[in-house]
């Protein structure tokens, strides 16, 4: 029996259509009819009847659908078994990231863990915490990295560093010679936000209400989608932000912003990875999930 006739036949009951059946395998639709007639001479029975409802399935098709879902299963079961034991650890990692861990602390990890293994490749989704979170959720990506912590039960996490989100002001700003500002004195002044969505937004703006700022009256001078725009936008004197500290070190390096303290409030947070064990099915994923969690714990 060919096993390709097989996936033909198991691919056309689950379209329920010729036509679409050769749309999903790439092959034309009198393709998929001579398969499926050379399996039902092979076997001597009809498999199914055509009628105007659509693939109505014989006796003898609904045995050989039980068998070819059961033959697609272990040839599942045999490519993971192999990808396992191969030495070369090999493979595409797609990750979603939020901008600081994808932008600050992704590059050096990826650099390392390339530098293990060169074969593999990778690609970086970089958008908001919450758009990273529903990502892996939603499968589109079996591993994130965010500034929220997942309140999914059905999303495993653990820790991989942290940061602080600071007031940064360009140099000439009035509070940049000062020893620091109350959270009251930030009102009426040109804000620059990252959307809603941001951990990085979402982690100040609670900060400020438990200082007792009002932040539903502040109307945001701008509000732009990244950190690095954020940053650059105070550098060009548009106005005042809070952003993460490690996006700043060049910036207050050449002395293009200053860093102002702003009294009685914390705002450090934990970055996590995200993902959902039961996705991580390649060897490649798992050993980048093991290489990540050996790096975090020895830091």
């Amino acid at each position: 029996m060919n096993l390709d006739y097989l996936k033909t036949y198991l691919e056309l009951v689950e379209s329920g259509s010729f036509s679409e059946a050769a749309k999903r395998l790439s092959l034309s639709q009198p393709a998929v009819s001579f398969q499926i007639q050379k399996l039902e001479r092979d076997l001597g029975v009809r498999l199914l009847d055509r009628s105007r409802k659509g693939i109505i399935l014989t006796e003898a098709g609904k045995r050989l659908l039980r068998f070819a879902k059961a033959v697609a299963a272990e040839r599942a079961s045999l490519v993971q078994d192999l990808d396992r034991m191969r030495e070369e650890v090999t493979g595409h990692i797609r990750l979603a990231a939020s901008t600081i861990p994808g932008e600050v602390l992704l590059p050096t990890v990826l650099a390392e863990f390339k530098a293990l293994h060169a074969s593999i490749t990778v690609s970086v989704k970089i958008s908001d915490s919450l758009m990273v979170l529903a990502s892996v959720k939603e499968g589109t990506f079996e591993i994130g990295f965010c500034g929220i912590l997942p309140s999914d039960t059905g999303l495993e996490h653990f820790n991989v560093g942290e940061d602080e989100i600071v007031l940064i002001v360009f140099p000439e700003h009035p509070f940049a010679g000062v020893a620091g500002v109350s959270p009251l004195e930030l009102e009426g002044e040109p804000l620059i936000v990252r959307e809603e969505t941001s951990g990085t937004q979402g982690t100040v703006n609670a900060a400020l209400s438990r200082a007792g700022v009002d932040v539903s009256r502040w109307s945001p001078h701008l509000v732009l989608g990244s950190h690095q725009a954020v940053v650059s936008a105070v550098e060009a004197k548009a106005g005042i932000a809070f952003v993460s500290n490690l996006a700043i070190k060049k910036s207050l390096a050449l002395g293009l912003v200053k860093q102002v303290p702003v009294q009685g409030i914390g705002l450090k947070r934990d970055f996590f990875c995200v993902y959902r064990k039961e996705r991580l099915v390649s060897r490649v994923l798992q050993e980048f999930l093991a290489f990540v969690q050996a790096r975090t714990t020895q830091a």
